[in-house]
């Protein structure tokens, strides 16, 4: 293991394989999506199968009791997530394991911890409008999900970051949960913040649509800079509100997300040079450790790392239309990864978590 600085703030080089870069997905992990004649995942308007679910009951997390967070009906909460698992077309729904512990009030504890971040200057109507008004699934702009039962059942189709314009984006936000995380018949609690990178995955999306056409060093790249430095910004203020010592960074908006990206000094690479290092240095006093993502799940169950985890705050590239974890198994982004294996899903949503924060951040 090797110890750099970088503007204040410690890195260190880990000899653990790399984990997906952010948004990334597909050959990585040595398997495929099925393009299929309706996208990423098929022909969007055929009924979604309902999800069965999981045989096993899930191991019980270590949480404290708490009582505030037993006055919610956990069992109307979970009746709610039933209906949202159904959205899904099938393969791609959280775990039902998180919907029972949901469901139990085994998550409530936890649940009154999430915190949703935004700037300042947010209309807090329109930042709540983007945390609630979430698609299931959306990869690359291939909605995975019957959009007639999501109507009928929550009264939208489509999520609340459609609402951006050419002139004008929704919200930018980051949600901070802690959460069960499961491996085979083992479960930690990791803290995690679920960070949202601008997509230029594909031309329709309303990232690109804003910020296009644009040339390196022009208004709208000073303000695509400026944006990405309030993005990493929510993770060390998190990181700092919540007493966390260890940042584990992720490529927030590289990999597929970057993918158009480009033009003459323009490089997602360049980008998170410009946008991080203030940052850094601004955060420099607080003598943050910051690594490199290693493996999810896998990380959480090392018995080196077990004391590491109450102290550490992993970071998710998140995803500007969908639940937190997207895909879940359909989905070979971190991500998904992500999704697959914890109960951010439904933490991380306020109809199925009625409970949690909403945190302003200022500019430096």
């Amino acid at each position: 293991v090797q110890v750099a600085r970088r503007g204040g703030v410690a890195f260190i080089a880990s000899s653990l394989p790399p984990l997906v870069p952010g948004n990334l997905w597909g050959p990585f992990f040595g398997q495929r999506f099925d393009m299929g004649s309706g996208g990423l995942c098929g022909i969007h308007s055929r009924q979604a199968e309902a999800a069965p679910l999981d045989a096993a009951s899930p191991p019980t997390a270590k949480q404290p009791d708490d009582g505030p967070a037993r006055d919610v009906d956990w069992k109307a909460q979970g009746d709610i997530a039933a209906g949202m698992r159904g959205v899904y077309q099938s393969g791609y729904e959280f775990p039902a394991w998180s919907m029972e512990m949901l469901r139990s009030g085994e998550l409530a504890a936890l649940a009154r911890g999430v915190t949703v971040y935004h700037k300042a200057d947010d209309r807090l109507e329109e930042v709540k409008a983007v945390a609630s008004e979430r698609e299931p699934v959306n990869i690359g702009m291939s909605r995975c999900y019957n959009q007639d039962r999501l109507m009928e059942l929550l009264k939208y189709k489509t999520g609340a970051y459609g609402r951006s314009t050419k002139d004008r984006l929704m919200p930018n936000i980051a949600i901070y949960c802690e959460t069960p995380i499961k491996q085979d018949d083992r479960m930690e609690n990791v803290h995690v913040i679920n960070v949202i990178g601008y997509a230029f995955d594909d031309q329709t999306q309303p990232d690109y649509q804003y910020f296009f056409p644009m040339k390196y060093g022009d208004t709208k790249w000073e303000e695509l800079v400026e944006r990405f430095r309030h993005m990493w910004r929510f993770i060390f203020v998190c990181a700092e509100r919540k007493g966390l010592k260890r940042i584990y960074l992720a490529d927030i908006g590289g990999g597929a997300f970057s993918a158009l990206l480009s033009g003459p000094g323009i490089s997602y690479g360049r980008l998170k040079e410009e946008s991080l290092a203030p940052v850094q240095a601004e955060f420099k006093s607080k003598n943050f450790v910051v690594e490199q993502l290693p493996r999810v799940p896998d990380f959480a169950f090392k018995p080196e790392n077990k004391a590491l985890l109450p102290e550490s705050l992993l970071v998710n590239a998140w995803d500007p239309w969908s639940m937190v974890g997207n895909g879940n198994n359909s989905d070979n982004s971190l991500d998904g990864f992500f999704g697959r294996c914890t109960a951010m899903g439904l933490l991380c949503w306020p109809r199925t978590n009625p409970l949690m924060k909403w945190e302003s951040v200022k500019d430096d």
